[in-house]
């Protein structure tokens, strides 16, 4: 016999908010294809980390965005004065990565060299001394960045959080857009308007985790991972919640891919609710799978959940701002977040 599942009405208020029918916006798609991918996690302890700097005056701050190979967002990304490279922004990666084409064609030196774990494998690489990387008006400065082939990547490189720490990324959907500026000030960060939600978060070296997250009522740590097409629970939160149900519908599987190679087979599984902090979505679709990135983190006997992009994109915006520690999420209609100016859309 199947459990029991709720048809609840959507219900508005400043402090409880109802995102009904995510299947039906995310799960084709995502089903079609999957490519959900854990950054480079562990990197050798010689490699030296980014130092964040102000850039020249005049920058804006803002970073124009638009979709590559795969649908990816990228941002436009200057490597010692050089070009603008594509890179993605990706709030799983603990590590900036750049394409060996693009070490190679900027002489850049090499470093020491440094074992890159994905969700599938692990994979011994170089790394290369980046003097200067600029996004918008931030600069992040003598750095080691561990390199893969572009075809590996299918962007020039990945922005990881050791650039992204301390700073606030937006994802604008209704726009197109997408924005890395600095930290919100204190009282802006407290405020919100009436189809807005503000969740806090724990963390450190720029991984935040939502402690208030539920799936059908099971409490797991989840994670924000914007460079994953898709939501995925590891086996321990899968577990927990069929003890509370009789069963939970498997309605397709999906391979999953990483940027060091490989694949993992994962479960698509129809969950009831999934609750962060005052915000609850309706019929969503969860591929399960033990990948390699709950190990790395110690959560492989901890419910736990990363939020990809088939859920953010619910949202008429996120932002996640990585030095107030905070999540905010606008439900639907309004303007555009502070510091979102529209200069370029996603093509």
């Amino acid at each position: 016999m199947g459990a029991q599942r709720k048809n609840a009405r959507p219900r508005w208020s400043r402090r409880k908010f109802l995102v009904h029918g995510l299947i039906r916006r995310a799960l084709l798609p995502a089903l079609a294809r999957a490519d959900v991918r854990a950054a480079p996690a562990r990197i050798t302890s010689a490699v030296r980390r980014p130092d964040h700097a102000p850039a020249e005056p005049g920058g804006s701050g803002t970073v124009r965005s638009h979709n590559s190979a795969g649908g990816r967002l990228t941002t436009e990304v200057f490597i010692n004065g050089v070009r603008p490279f594509h890179f993605m922004i990706d709030t799983g990666a603990e590590r900036t990565v750049v394409a060996a084409e693009i070490a190679s064609r900027l002489h850049l030196p090499a470093g020491p060299r440094a074992l890159l774990e994905g969700i599938v494998r692990s994979v011994p690489t170089d790394t290369v001394r980046i003097q200067r990387l600029r996004l918008g008006r931030f600069e992040s400065r003598e750095f080691d960045a561990p390199t893969l082939p572009r075809i590996m990547l299918h962007v020039d490189g990945i922005l990881g959080l050791d650039v992204l720490n301390g700073r606030r990324v937006i994802l604008d959907f209704a726009t197109h857009t997408l924005t890395v500026t600095g930290s919100q000030g204190f009282l802006a960060a407290l405020w919100t308007a009436f189809d807005e939600v503000r969740i806090p978060t724990l963390g450190e070296s720029g991984r935040l985790r939502v402690t208030d997250c539920r799936i059908d009522g099971v409490r797991a740590a989840a994670f924000v991972d914007t460079g994953a097409d898709f939501t995925v629970s590891n086996e321990a939160l899968f577990a927990d919640c069929q003890k509370k149900q009789l069963a939970l519908p498997v309605i397709g599987r999906v391979s999953l891919s990483g940027v060091t190679g490989g694949t993992a087979v994962g479960r698509v599984v129809l969950f009831d609710t999934l609750q962060l902090g005052e915000l609850t979505l309706t019929n969503t679709p969860v591929v399960v799978a033990d990948l390699a990135v709950f190990r790395l983190w110690g959560l492989s006997h901890q419910p736990a959940l990363l939020v990809g992009m088939n859920c953010l994109r619910a949202f008429k915006w996120v932002s996640i701002d990585y030095g107030r520690k905070l999540l905010k999420f606008k439900v639907a209609g309004g303007a555009s977040p502070p510091d979102s100016p529209v200069q370029q859309p996603i093509m």
